[in-house]
């Protein structure tokens, strides 16, 4: 097996490049994963490109950290997974001489079978491509489980990147009606597939718009914009209690509406702080407030039983497929031009076995 790795690389900040090294030391309890298809998680990657998220003075590193492939190499001690096996993956080792900002974006990877890292098996002869949104569709299954959503619940998503799209899609799933906002058509457009209704928020009449579409406020509100505005927007959005509509001051026993409240669901990142008073934050007397940061095994796996069974399709979500050569243009496009470049994946396969 050639030991050979191409790689996609931020040489610096707005700077990327493809790359060779040479594949890291294997373990016994590793295994060797021929990447077929990367994912490329559009805000975390963009924002690690701008000099973000601790990247700056790192460079030049290796990003990513969504990808499908096929195992080729097993470690001794290495149980349960065999030559051949189609995985999904996140977190690699670090190739030796480069930094790593997760890894992932590298023809050949290394992977621990131990820990919150390891490879997660896809169903026998599985397709790749169907199943390269599973990383980071499972960032977002977690919060939407978090959020214990009804059928028949209303639910705002603020914000259609990937993270945002994947939510409101679940939320759909789930049987909620489910209203999207973003600045670009396009993805509205997308978003129109489960969604019942759509909002440009650039609109001068946004929040009203929306808060028209639910009734004065949603049982769920989901901040994935990652700004401050969206963040700040995100509460106004939140249903009140009943008494707050009734003219008639009323203070009910709290016990009555804590298992009732609604959720806000935080599922971005912010470069900047955001501020909040407590006191004007809350709808009424109370608010669940959710902030997954990540993804475990069990919601990995339950993101690829769910692309198996048809209740979301990776098809839906992939827009552009390039090869992982044309990376410096690929990434260009997806930072400068947001309406036409919802998501994007890398091909790898024209690589040799």
């Amino acid at each position: 097996m050639s030991k050979t790795v191409k790689a996609i690389v931020f040489a610096d900040v707005n700077r990327v490049e493809t790359r060779e090294y040479r594949l890291g030391e294997v373990g016994p309890a590793d295994i060797v994963v021929r990447t077929r298809y990367t994912m490329v998680s559009s805000g975390t990657e963009l924002r690690v490109l701008g000099g973000h998220y601790g990247a700056k003075g790192r460079y030049p590193l290796v990003p990513g950290y969504s990808s499908v492939g096929e195992v080729i190499e097993v470690g001794a001690e290495a149980a349960g997974f065999r030559v051949g096996d189609r995985v999904s993956c996140r977190n690699p080792r670090p190739l030796p001489g480069i930094n790593s900002q997760w890894g992932g974006q590298a023809s050949l990877q290394v992977h621990a079978t131990t820990g919150e890292d390891r490879p997660v098996l896809l169903p026998e002869g599985a397709e790749f491509l169907d199943y390269v949104t599973a990383e980071i569709s499972a960032i977002s299954l977690r919060g939407v489980t978090a959020a214990a959503p009804r059928p028949g619940e209303t639910a705002v998503v603020l914000g259609q990147g990937l993270i945002g799209a994947f939510s409101a899609a679940w939320l759909n799933a789930r049987g909620c009606r489910v209203l999207v906002a973003d600045l670009e058509e396009n993805r509205l457009q997308r978003a129109r597939k489960w969604a019942a209704a759509t909002v440009k928020i650039s609109e001068p009449d946004a929040e009203a718009r929306i808060l028209a579409w639910c009734n004065g406020g949603a049982d769920i509100v989901v901040e994935s914009s990652g700004t401050s505005k969206g963040a700040l927007l995100a509460h106004k959005l939140i249903r009140r209690k009943p008494q707050n509509y009734s003219k008639d001051y009323k203070v009910e026993p709290i016990q009555f509406y804590h298992g009732d409240w609604p959720r806000l669901l935080m599922q971005a990142n912010y470069i900047e702080n955001v501020t909040l008073d407590p006191f004007g934050f809350f709808p009424g007397e109370g608010v669940t407030i959710l902030a997954p940061k990540d993804r475990g095994v069990e919601d990995r796996q339950m993101a690829i039983e769910q692309l198996r069974r048809g209740t979301l399709k990776a098809a839906d979500f992939v827009q552009n497929v390039r090869p992982f050569t044309e990376a410096p243009a690929a990434y260009a496009a997806l930072r400068d031009d947001k309406n036409r470049n919802f998501s994007l994946a890398f091909d790898w396969t024209m690589l040799s076995v």
